[in-house]
């Protein structure tokens, strides 16, 4: 089974709602924050949760670069970057060829949301 089937099978049994967007990715919602998982085609064993445009940068760039930075480097597995202007998270990682994604599904996101809120406290204080 796919890791992507493995995805929508869990995330029914927890009971989220999820729908897949023109691209085939899954898109949810977790504490009202949209999260996507990317369809990776014939790489089943490569696994990516983002969490897109959390902050427009506003004359700010290098504050942002800079918070970006620090939470890159405090979080475990976690990538921040810029798209055009606006900054986004994810977890990447590669999984085994029948993942259990139960095992970590739930950190990933609670790493995410964390990461959220470490960004807005590192810009705005």
């Amino acid at each position: 089974m796919k890791t992507m089937d493995l995805v929508k099978e869990y995330l029914a049994e927890q009971g989220y709602r999820y729908d897949i967007d023109g691209d085939g990715d899954l898109h949810f919602k977790a504490e009202g924050v949209n999260l996507y998982c990317t369809d990776n085609g014939e790489d089943s064993q490569f696994f990516r949760i983002i969490m897109p445009n959390i902050y427009q940068l506003e004359n700010n760039r290098e504050k942002v670069l800079e918070a970006v930075n620090k939470i890159t480097r405090e979080w475990k597995v976690l990538k921040a970057y810029l798209v055009e202007d606006r900054l986004w998270l994810s977890i990447e990682m590669f999984v085994d060829s029948t993942p259990d994604v139960g095992d970590f599904m739930p950190r990933c996101i609670k790493i995410l949301l964390g990461a959220r809120k470490d960004m807005a406290e590192t810009l705005f204080g």
